[in-house]
């Protein structure tokens, strides 16, 4: 059996994963709209750098409803010069951990701010 407790460096990793984890957890039980990814990060070269990203399958009123949980603003523009779907976007820093959520929409969506 390895003990972790010797790796400083990996014992900052893991509660920076361990505080990203706890978090995400908050964020799925207040989301009032389910994501369909969930994704944490904690980079060795960033261990006091945790992150969250959701991302909302098809559904900016997903992005919208979370961002409004949180107190903040969601975004929608094109998504780029040669895509028109919509990118729905909102970031909120919660008990210190930066999370970002997002959904594309499909063809034709439209493009504004909330």
């Amino acid at each position: 059996m390895t003990n972790h407790d010797t790796e400083p460096a990996v014992d900052a990793q893991r509660r920076g994963h361990m505080a990203a984890m706890s978090v995400a957890e908050h964020l799925l039980d207040i989301s009032p709209i389910m994501p369909s990814d969930v994704k944490t990060a904690c980079a060795a070269f960033e261990v006091d750098k945790p992150s969250i990203d959701l991302f909302f399958y098809n559904s900016p009123e997903g992005v919208r409803a979370l961002a409004d949980v949180l107190g903040v603003d969601a975004t929608a523009a094109p998504h780029s010069e040669s895509d028109s779907r919509t990118f729905t976007s909102m970031q909120a820093m919660v008990s210190g951990v930066p999370v970002r959520a997002w959904s594309l929409g499909g063809p034709g969506s439209e493009a504004v701010s909330r």
